[in-house]
């Protein structure tokens, strides 16, 4: 009887480990597939807190929710803009807010981060054109009092990390549409080296690991008149906005995020890519500190000859005026749109400048700068050549259905 006893337990305990072992293996292959579609390098990219574009707005809703963001082709989201409060600087708030239209967004941040564990959701303050910086970093208390309410954002909404996107401390000689210094070159660094002092005593106490980046411009001017080299020894990254190299205020057209230099090019003997990344590297910034920033919008022009070029017609040649009615917003376009231009019959054709790397299309009239599929393989290729430390994208309203972020995400492997 004992003996039957002990074949009897022998049996149940090699069951139990035959069990086990069975969810023991089912669930690790769980956490693979639930894994696959993290993406290393990283690969960020910015969502905006007003309006999304109309063509994406399903039930009337004029935001955006988780069930719209493809977290799996993300490593992180940033959440942008929070501003500096002009009556006291060192309070960060999202005007959405303010008008009781975007309550919820710390819900959806929530939905996501349980749909994606993977994915790092963090809060951006500034933007093109939010002023206070200069006052706030100038003042050691009030530089205290914003590092505090930053790392209580973080711990109140459950965010992983901080952007900066101070545009631009100290400013280029031709002026700013912000108030600036030229205490802001020592000011931002002791900003940045504050804020991840603080965000690393958070840490302690909650266990995580937050990131800091910082925005930066793909710019000569922003490496002389600011310590990049001491910026990026704080931060996780400096974020290279490579975009926006013509617009509304040059006087042709031209790429506004090309890859190489294209000699024809009659702005100050042409810029690119290439070269703003130069300029960090020159300065003593680490690749691997670099995130290459990617713009899923365009930029019009109307009113454009074909100029002598056959081969590129329209290219850096005068027009007219800048088209302001939908789908254009003062000359802005996004991909969403553009898309549309490339389907046949549209009245438009493609066409790619090999030298620049860089596409745009053309109807005879209005000309349109973007960034396509074709310019992101040339891009991640570039990232991968110089080993950068990933990509990020200007911004998720402007591709709600993922098609370039896809891309980007498969290319980035």
């Amino acid at each position: 009887m004992k003996k039957w006893l002990m074949v009897i337990k022998s049996s149940l305990i090699s069951l139990l480990l035959f069990i086990f072992s069975v969810f023991w293996f089912s669930d690790c292959a769980g956490m693979k597939n639930e894994n696959k579609d993290i993406i290393e390098p990283k690969v960020s990219c910015y969502i905006r807190t007003w309006a999304i574009p109309p063509p994406a707005r399903k039930g009337g809703n004029l935001y955006w929710n988780a069930e719209m963001i493809k977290g799996g082709y993300l490593t992180d989201l940033i959440i942008s803009f929070a501003l500096l409060d002009k009556n006291d600087v060192s309070k960060i708030y999202i005007p959405e807010f303010n008008l009781s239209m975007f309550g919820n967004i710390w819900n959806e941040a929530a939905a996501l981060k349980e749909k994606y564990p993977h994915l790092k959701i963090t809060i951006s303050v500034g933007g093109y054109g939010a002023d206070g910086f200069s006052d706030m970093a100038y003042d050691p208390k009030l530089r205290a009092a914003f590092t505090a309410n930053v790392c209580k954002w973080l711990e109140d909404y459950n965010l992983d990390g901080m952007d900066v996107d101070w545009e631009y401390p100290v400013g280029p000689s031709w002026g700013s549409v912000i108030k600036t210094r030229p205490d802001d070159r020592q000011n931002y660094i002791a900003l940045l080296r504050e804020l991840r002092d603080a965000m690393d005593k958070l840490g302690t106490k909650t266990g995580k690991r937050y990131s800091l980046s910082t925005a930066v411009p793909a710019s000569g001017w922003f490496t002389k008149a600011n310590d990049v080299k001491a910026a990026a020894q704080i931060v996780d990254s400096l974020k290279l906005m490579a975009y926006d190299y013509y617009g509304e205020w040059s006087d042709t057209t031209g790429h506004h995020a090309n890859l190489n230099n294209n000699l024809s090019d009659p702005a100050w003997g042409g810029w690119s890519t290439r070269q703003a990344l130069e300029e960090y590297l020159s300065a003593g910034v680490p690749p691997e500190k670099i995130a290459l920033g990617i713009g899923f919008y365009g930029r019009a022009w109307q009113g454009v000859g074909r100029g002598s070029n056959a081969n590129t017609p329209g290219l850096y040649q005068p027009y007219k005026s800048i088209p302001k009615s939908l789908p254009f917003n003062n000359g802005m376009i996004d991909w969403t749109e553009i898309k549309k231009f490339l389907k046949p019959g549209s009245g438009y054709k493609r066409y790619w400048d090999d030298i620049g790397k860089a596409p745009y299309i053309y109807n005879g009239d209005i000309w349109i700068t973007y960034t396509d599929a074709e310019q992101i393989k040339y891009l991640t290729d570039f990232v991968k050549e110089k080993k950068l430390g990933g990509v990020f994208v200007w911004e998720y309203g402007h591709d709600m259905n993922a098609d370039l972020l896809k891309v980007l995400a498969e290319n980035s492997q």
